[in-house]
């Protein structure tokens, strides 16, 4: 009896073992991957403006739509873009063999509905260059551009020490200078402009959520003044203390706090 168990126990064991042996490929296939060709979307511009819709026109496959500055997975969506030129949106389509992404260009001439912060910043997309706003209050307090106020970016008219007022204009080594935000497609562009020399132009990523602003690959006027400290102005990271259509005032906790105010070129 015992060897009649034995041998039930090890043809038992045999099978399983057969079974686990064999790759789940085989017993769990996937479909057909789909080609971009099969999948059928659509983005249009409505009337050449920054508003653009989505539309899937292929029921079959479900998906999400990636427009750079956020996602939808609807089958028809209408949202507005801080875009100018030609840009590219993404369906990740999801078909039977996977993840298919299929790729649409879009042309937007204009910036016609404005984006917060990007329409302040950009002028509506078509580039906005600001300069040091040194324009005097009524009551004589003001012609401060660039200066150590409070640890809180939104105490940015108190100011604490300007240091033109203690050793002389030279320590503003870009007084002159301004700065350009622009838009080309879905790419940012931040410019640094000289008084003299030539242009530095980079990128920037606006988040007004958190109300931060990144500069990469380039810099604001003053960002090595001998009251900063390099370790905080090199990654390019600022509070945005204000930003509206004649004033942008930026921030950086540092000693204390360190503000930068600027206004529109004329």
């Amino acid at each position: 009896m015992k060897m009649k168990n034995i041998l039930v126990m090890f043809t038992l064991g045999l099978i399983t073992t057969f079974y686990a042996c064999n790759p789940i490929e085989d017993r769990l296939e996937l479909g057909d991957l789909a080609t971009p060709e099969q999948i059928d979307v659509s983005v249009t511009s409505i009337d050449g403006s920054n508003k653009i819709v989505l539309k899937n026109n292929s029921p079959q496959f479900g998906g999400m739509w990636d427009y750079k500055f956020g996602t939808s997975t609807k089958m028809i969506d209408t949202v507005v873009v801080p875009v100018v030129g030609t840009y590219t949106v993404t369906y990740k389509a999801t078909t039977a063999g996977g993840i298919v992404d299929k790729n649409v260009d879009v042309t937007i001439d204009e910036m016609t509905y404005p984006v917060p912060g990007y329409s302040e910043l950009t002028g509506n997309g078509t580039g906005k260059t600001w300069v040091y706003d040194k324009t005097q209050y009524p009551d004589g307090t003001w012609g401060k551009f660039c200066y150590l106020g409070p640890p809180n970016a939104n105490k940015w008219k108190k100011i604490w020490w300007d240091p033109a007022k203690a050793v002389g204009d030279e320590w503003y080594q870009d007084e002159n200078a301004s700065i350009r935000f622009e838009i080309d497609g879905a790419n940012t562009l931040c410019t640094f402009i000289p008084e003299s020399g030539e242009a530095i132009t980079g990128s920037f990523i606006l988040d007004m959520v958190n109300k931060k602003l990144t500069v990469k690959d380039t810099h604001i006027p003053d960002h090595a003044h001998p009251n900063v400290l390099p370790e905080n102005v090199n990654n390019g990271l600022y509070t945005i203390s204000v930003l509206n259509d004649s004033s942008l005032v930026l921030y950086q906790a540092q000693k204390k706090g360190w503000f930068w105010r600027f206004k529109p070129a004329e």
